[in-house]
């Protein structure tokens, strides 16, 4: 979704943090699981059991005032104590990626009562599956009907704070030699992970791409990004595709300079 109502003005919003939630939530989380191991690509496409860490958000349909006004875990909440036991209990070593994604929130519906769950989002974090980033963050969320049907699923993959030389800027010292830029690759589509390890191995397709560029500006950078991914992405099925450029070195007085861009494969 590309935009959203703003619940303050009432006008549309482009920020996606505001795109998919109403204003009124309550949530349980569970933040930063350690799992044992998972089986995905490494850095050079091989599958691997490897560390992974996974963040748990439920979005529950009603508050949980009931919990709130006795002062006591009740059906209106989810034990979060107890989400992290069953998840980590139902993950056993080497569970494969995507699927592991869909053990856990089978077993986050699961703790609920009936239709008590709105949406569940869970992000797997895999920081030995990225070449030039932190991590692959591999996330799908699913909204769910009152009978606990899933009615929508959405998938993204995401490499983060890739850290790329290159050579750009409009200053004549800027031509001198490379500097360094932080890049934010990230894809969503509905059903992107059937194409998990051609997903991974966009890190360094793009990385490539982005070295070898030799623009002014970090919009003509971005622009060339996204044309030299979008191909890819079509036989991927995915529908979005968004790039993030950090350039610390641009402001004296500034952590970065960002030049961001959102597009519709």
């Amino acid at each position: 979704m590309d935009k959203a109502i703003d619940q303050r003005s009432g006008t549309l919003s482009s920020d996606p943090d505001f795109a998919l939630q109403p204003a009124n939530n309550s949530i349980v989380a569970v933040q930063g699981l350690q799992l044992d191991s998972v089986l995905a690509p490494n850095i050079w496409g091989d599958i691997k059991a490897q560390p992974a860490r996974v963040n748990v958000k439920v979005y529950l349909r009603n508050d949980f005032s009931s919990a709130a006004a006795a002062d006591a875990l009740d059906d209106s909440t989810l034990h979060y104590g107890n989400l992290a036991k069953r998840i980590r209990k139902a993950c056993v070593p080497e569970t494969a990626v995507p699927s592991i994604l869909g053990v856990i929130i089978d077993n986050a519906v699961g703790l609920g009562t009936k239709g008590s769950i709105a949406e569940i989002v869970v992000e797997l974090i895999l920081p030995k599956a990225c070449t030039y980033g932190e991590a692959v963050h591999l996330s799908e969320s699913r909204v769910y009907s009152i009978n606990d049907n899933a009615s929508i699923v959405q998938q993204k993959f995401e490499c983060r704070r890739m850290k790329l030389m290159v050579l750009v800027g409009v200053n004549a010292y800027e031509r001198r030699g490379k500097q360094p830029l932080i890049v934010d690759l990230s894809i969503g589509g509905t059903t992107i992970y059937a194409a998990i390890n051609e997903l991974v191995n966009l890190e360094r397709y793009l990385a490539d791409i982005i070295e070898k560029t030799d623009f002014e500006t970090l919009e003509s950078l971005a622009e060339h990004a996204f044309v030299s991914l979008r191909g890819r992405l079509n036989d991927m099925k995915a529908d979005v595709v968004g790039l993030r450029f950090e350039k610390p070195a641009a402001i004296a007085f500034a952590d970065a300079a960002v030049v961001e861009i959102r597009r519709r494969v």
